[in-house]
């Protein structure tokens, strides 16, 4: 059976279960996972020690829970959660409204990435809502750190841990199955990579260099199948016989006796 017509319920790790949350995602088939494509990256190979972050910007930190406490905005009357988080030089609060939710998730010890802008407020280092992913206590870590890193569009239910661990999956059992639509003669003329390759350097680049080519060569093979179909259309139109039409002498001098007066020559050749 071809990617195209697999559920993705028959990846390993998959199933009936997780369906429906990936059917809000738009994802029905292997062929749908395999161009659900990240929607940024994160550096994990050399991660920013805390003490060395710039204010005023977005930056990616990895640190381990330190302390975390929830109260009520005497202010605001929101409920705030807050946790720090720490490496081996610094640290650095985190702070979410109205999620008391997150308490549960953020366990004292725990490996934690966050991406977020850095602020000072109060005289300490802080982010403010920060996108935030809670790493596994295992020993793998191969795909979420240490390395370049896709950030997914998700939907509740699925996490990014979890898509990248199926993604992956997905890619090394089915990545020989796609099929390159583009000869070779034109990948060459470009210098574009095969669509296998190319779709791997999407999800897992090994720099950001693989993934600007991935990028660049899937966006050619869109712009590609546009112009195929639009030069189909327009030879269609061209090639498609006229509709010849004959006109009965007697009804348009029938229609030209209605009028009470002479029809000049160039009336006469408008109605002919």
């Amino acid at each position: 059976m071809s990617i195209k017509a697999t559920s993705i319920q028959y990846i390993k790790g998959d199933g009936p279960a997780k369906k429906k949350l990936f059917q809000n995602l738009g994802i029905e088939t292997i062929e749908d996972l395999m161009y659900f494509f990240p929607r940024r990256y994160e550096d994990r190979a050399q991660m920013t020690p805390i003490s060395e972050v710039k204010v005023g910007e977005y930056q990616t930190i990895y640190g381990k829970v330190v302390s975390k406490k929830s109260r009520r905005s005497w202010y605001t009357k929101k409920h705030v959660y807050e946790t720090v988080l720490g490496d081996d030089k610094g640290r650095i609060f985190c702070v979410w409204f109205n999620q008391p939710y997150l308490e549960h998730y953020f366990k004292e010890g725990r490996k934690v990435v966050v991406y977020g802008k850095v602020e000072i407020y109060k005289d300490r280092i802080q982010m403010v809502s920060p996108e935030y992913e809670i790493l596994g206590t295992d020993d793998d870590e191969s795909l979420n750190i240490g390395r370049i890193v896709p950030v997914y569009p998700l939907t509740r239910g699925i996490t990014q841990r979890y898509l990248r661990k199926i993604v992956k999956a997905c890619l090394d059992k089915h990545i020989e199955d796609i099929k390159d639509i583009l000869p070779v003669s034109l990948r060459n003329k470009h210098r574009l990579p095969n669509i296998k390759r190319s779709v791997f350097n999407i999800h897992f680049p090994e720099n950001m260099d693989f993934q600007h080519n991935a990028h660049r060569r899937i966006s050619f093979e869109e712009f590609f199948l546009f112009q195929l179909a639009v030069l189909k259309r327009r030879m269609s139109i061209v090639s498609k016989p006229g509709v010849a039409h004959k006109v009965n002498s007697d009804l348009v001098d029938e229609y030209a006796g209605i009028f009470p007066f002479d029809l000049t020559g160039a009336q006469k050749r408008v109605i002919q």
